[in-house]
This record gives structure tokens, C-alpha cells and sequence, in this order.
């Protein structure tokens, strides 16, 4: 029986020698997108490959036996590419096509000595992932240890601080990612921002972080916290941080921040007004007397002034611009 590391390391063999069938390519190319640290093992591991030296291997002494002859190797910790081709040829008398225990061709069992510099040296990534600090930059899908899930955008930046998964859950996110978050509860998930921090228990959310900070809540709940401040965030909330970098904004009833989809049922004015002013980065005010006013109203990727239109209409007011931004009146 094969350690998982030896495992991985005789199928990534077996795609550089071009023997994979057409499932283990498609598992070695999905392998290779979930870390950029991938490459690099292919890259080290095809160059032991290509400088390897080219050995007879045939039939007289089994697969089996000669895989046991390469675990006896990885156990002595070859110390370096050298030692690898000093030693002894595998020879039998008769050319065997006898397959491995992972349908690799023979020339694997020729080759696969130097896979024993890379097992035996420790290979950091492989053996100690988790201990150290992880960097991902730019749009791809991050896999992390304890199974949530993060979608980075072009211009993000995340590190996986070491450690995660075992002491705790921490990264550290420049730029806008989604999380889908595994839930812990006796390890919260916390995203840093800098002066800024999220604590997640377990759910799915988006966060920008390339300007001002920007969040909104797909489900479950997660704290936003600076200093002394906090907010928690259930789902359908979108909190943007005002420009002043003074306090916090908080929208609710939305739908899909991306598409600007929101859904009122009795919803007093005041709180419809403040989810606008928060999904459309506007000011939007009205006069006091409106905004108890219940509003049941559906919309999706409309335009501020049209939302606003027809809000007015159902509240009996007229839109008026004031400055930059709107203001909602009632009609005399």
C-alpha cells in the first residue's frame, strides 16, 4: 500500500510520460489550477524525468517487486540526483510488459528512482502545506484545507496564513474575492483587511476590498469589526464602508448586489431608501413624513432614477435631484 505523496507522485509521473488515460489528465489538470505551487512540483518533478537515466527494466523481477525495491529507497532518504544514478540497474532476463499497481509502463520503474529525491528531501509543499504561508494572486479558485472555497478576482491578492486549518482560520485578502466558507464553529473563518476584519462561522459572501470596503451577505452571518466598531451581517445585506472612512453603511432586502436586485414587502421607506443609497452609491434623502410609508416592490438591474420613480409614484412624491444625489417630496 502506497502513502498518498507516493501515490501523487506516480500519477504526476505517469502524465509527463504521457501514459495517462484520459480521467487521470483531467485530475492532474484540475490538481494543477488549485495551487500555484503545483507547477512548480511538475516542473521539478518532469526535470528529474527528462535527466534521469535511461535503464533496462524487464520481466524476471515483477512490478511489485521492483516497486518495493523503490519504497526501500524513499525510506533510506537519497540525498541527492547523483546518488539516484548510482545506483544499481534493475535487469531480468526476459522483456515484460507487466503493468504497475497504477497501470504505469515499465520505463516508469526505470525512472521512477528519481521521484525518491523528491519524497525523501520533504518536499515543503507536499508535507508541510499547511505550516507555512500560501500566496494566490489573481482570478482563480482556491481550494483551502478545512474545504471552503474562495474566488479571486484578477487584481486579489490572498495569503493563507500558516498554520491554517489546525491552530486556526485566518487570511489575509487584498482586492474582491466570494468566500463560500466551511462552518467551524470552534474555529471562526476570519478574512484580514487591514484596519478591518471579518469573522465568518460559516457561510457565503463577497467582499471587495480594492477601494472601500464592500461586502455583501449570500447566506449565514458573518461581524465586520474595526477597532471598537462592529456590524454583524445576515443574508441579503450590503455593507459599504462610507467614504470618510468614519462608519459603516448597511443595505438590506437585496437579492444580488451584482445585479442590483432587491425585493421590498411593507418595507418602511427609510430602510428602502437606505439600501439605494448603499447598492447605488447615491445620496438619496425624503421628506420625514414619508418615511414610515410601507413599500412592496420588486426590482432587478434598473436604473437608480427609475427605482426611484417608481417608488415615489407608490408613495404618493415626487423625485427632485439635489446635488448629486436625489430627494424624495411629498406632492402638495
Amino acid at each position: 500500500m502506497l502513502t498518498p505523496d507516493e501515490a501523487l507522485y506516480a500519477l504526476l509521473c505517469k502524465y509527463l510520460l504521457k501514459e495517462a488515460d484520459s480521467n487521470e489528465q483531467q485530475w492532474v489538470d484540475t490538481w494543477l489550477q488549485a495551487n500555484p505551487e503545483h507547477p512548480v512540483l511538475l516542473a521539478s518533478l518532469d526535470k528529474l524525468l527528462r535527466t534521469a537515466p535511461e535503464q533496462e527494466v524487464q520481466g524476471a523481477m515483477d512490478t511489485e517487486t521492483a516497486w518495493r525495491l523503490l519504497s526501500s529507497r524513499m525510506e533510506e532518504g537519497v540525498g541527492s540526483a547523483s546518488q539516484l544514478q548510482s545506483q544499481p540497474e534493475i535487469h531480468s532476463k526476459s522483456k515484460s510488459k507487466t503493468q504497475s499497481p497504477f497501470g504505469l509502463s515499465p520505463r516508469w520503474l526505470a525512472v521512477a528512482a528519481s521521484v525518491c529525491l523528491l519524497i525523501s528531501a520533504g518536499l515543503w509543499f507536499m508535507t508541510r502545506q499547511s505550516e507555512r504561508q500560501i500566496n494566490y494572486n489573481g482570478a482563480q479558485l482556491v481550494k483551502l484545507e478545512d474545504g471552503s472555497i474562495v474566488r479571486l478576482d484578477p487584481a486579489a491578492q490572498l495569503q493563507v496564513l500558516s498554520g491554517f486549518g489546525k491552530k486556526d482560520r485566518k487570511v489575509i485578502l487584498k482586492g474582491k474575492a466570494e468566500f463560500d466558507v466551511t462552518t467551524d464553529a470552534a474555529h471562526p473563518f476570519i478574512i484580514d483587511l487591514g484596519k478591518q476584519a471579518i469573522t465568518v462561522l460559516g457561510t457565503r459572501f463577497s467582499v471587495d476590498n480594492s477601494q472601500q470596503l464592500r461586502v455583501f451577505i449570500h447566506s449565514g452571518k458573518i461581524k465586520v469589526s474595526r477597532q471598537q466598531d462592529s456590524v454583524i451581517l445576515t443574508a441579503g445585506m450590503l455593507l459599504e464602508e462610507d467614504s470618510s472612512r468614519q462608519f459603516y453603511q448597511v443595505g438590506a432586502h437585496i437579492k444580488d448586489a451584482a445585479t442590483q436586485a432587491v425585493v421590498f414587502k411593507d418595507t418602511p421607506l427609510r430602510e428602502v431608501l437606505q439600501t439605494i443609497s448603499v447598492l447605488y452609491h447615491v445620496n438619496v434623502s425624503a421628506d420625514a413624513e414619508l418615511l414610515d410609508l410601507p413599500v412592496t416592490a420588486t426590482y432587478t438591474g434598473e436604473p437608480v432614477q427609475n427605482v426611484l420613480e417608481a417608488i415615489a409614484y407608490l408613495s404618493n412624491a415626487n423625485v427632485v435631484i439635489k446635488g448629486a444625489g436625489y430627494e424624495l417630496r411629498r406632492q402638495e
